[in-house]
This record gives C-alpha cells, sequence and structure tokens, in this order.
C-alpha cells in the first residue's frame, strides 16, 4: 500500500533517505557522523516545509512499517523548499545561498527514491514510480525528472526500462549524476 508519509511518522524514513542519497544528506544537514545525520533528517522530515517534508513523501507499506519511499517535488518550488534547510545550516555556522543543481524548471522531480534492502526485488520502486507518475499527470505535470549516479548501472537501467532518458551530467556533492527526464 503507498500513503502520504505522516508528520512523526517512525525513524525508518530517514534511514531510506540515507540510504539513497548518501553524501548529498552530509551536505544538506552539514553533519558528518551517521547519527547525526540521521537526527537531522529526521527533524527535516518532520517539518511542513522544505525539500524532505513529510508532505512531499509517500511510502509504501508493508507489514505495517514503512519499506520503500519516494520523495518529489515541484522543482519551480525548491527556493521556497530550501530556505529552511539553508537556515538551519546558518545556526551551524554553515552559509550557503543555495545547493547545487539537482533539476530545471517545470519539473516533477524525484529527489529519492529508496527501498529496504530486505524488500527489493519485489517490484516495490517500479510500484513507487508508478504512483508518482500518475500523481505528477493529475497535477498538471508534463515531465518528471530524476538524478542517477553515473557509476550505478543497476539504477541507470531500471530508470531506462521505466521510460526516463538521459538529459545531461550535473555535479552534486562531489559526484557526478545523470540528469534523467521522462515526457508524461
Amino acid at each position: 500500500m503507498i500513503r502520504q508519509a505522516q508528520k512523526n511518522q517512525n525513524r525508518n524514513l530517514s534511514v531510506l533517505i540515507y540510504d539513497a542519497i548518501k553524501d548529498i544528506a552530509h551536505t544538506l544537514t552539514g553533519e558528518n557522523q551517521r547519527e547525526n545525520v540521521l537526527s537531522t533528517l529526521d527533524m527535516y522530515v518532520n517539518m511542513d516545509t522544505n525539500r524532505l517534508s513529510y508532505n512531499n513523501i509517500w511510502v509504501y507499506e508493508a507489514h505495517h512499517q514503512a519499506v520503500g519511499l519516494i520523495l518529489a517535488y515541484d522543482s519551480n518550488d525548491l527556493e521556497r523548499l530550501d530556505a529552511p534547510i539553508l537556515a538551519h545550516l546558518a545556526s551551524k555556522n554553515i552559509f550557503k545561498d543555495s545547493f547545487e543543481m539537482e533539476c530545471f524548471a517545470d519539473e516533477f522531480y524525484i529527489d529519492t527514491v529508496s527501498v529496504d534492502s530486505r524488500f527489493q526485488g519485489r517490484g516495490i520502486a517500479k510500484k513507487l514510480f508508478a504512483f508518482i507518475e500518475n500523481k505528477a499527470k493529475e497535477s498538471g505535470y508534463r515531465k518528471i525528472s530524476l538524478l542517477v549516479d553515473v557509476d550505478n548501472k543497476k539504477a541507470l537501467s531500471l530508470y531506462k526500462k521505466l521510460g526516463f532518458q538521459k538529459n545531461t551530467i550535473l555535479e552534486v556533492s562531489g559526484h557526478s549524476y545523470h540528469h534523467m527526464i521522462k515526457i508524461l
């Protein structure tokens, strides 16, 4: 079952996010230690507004727990969504005007997709993608986009099967990523 994430749901969401975005999580939290990263991600997930907010997360549940998630939002809202994260970083004396570009205007951007390793290979990611594609269409978007690490051949293969095409390469948190789009 796929449903909208809830505020104060459980720590598993932060673990799923961290497992998917690794170094980007360190950049977004300003933390280096896993427990501190997860704690800050928990704070972000439970906020009403930011790119990692529960309002932008849909979870796949099995056995009454979130075993997968997809996190997506309007690329045109990035400045508003990043303001609370940039303010938090500034409170830790980490000053940034913005983060590195991950998407372009007028995209429904899939920031993160993650499935617990114990549940991989069961089609959960495909179901999450189908769900978010329908959500994007219902909301009037004409394209969805995502990033995939240039070295992640398994994910790249999946995204191609789902109809995504490489658009360009972007550098984020010291890594190269294919920016991929799918026209709806």
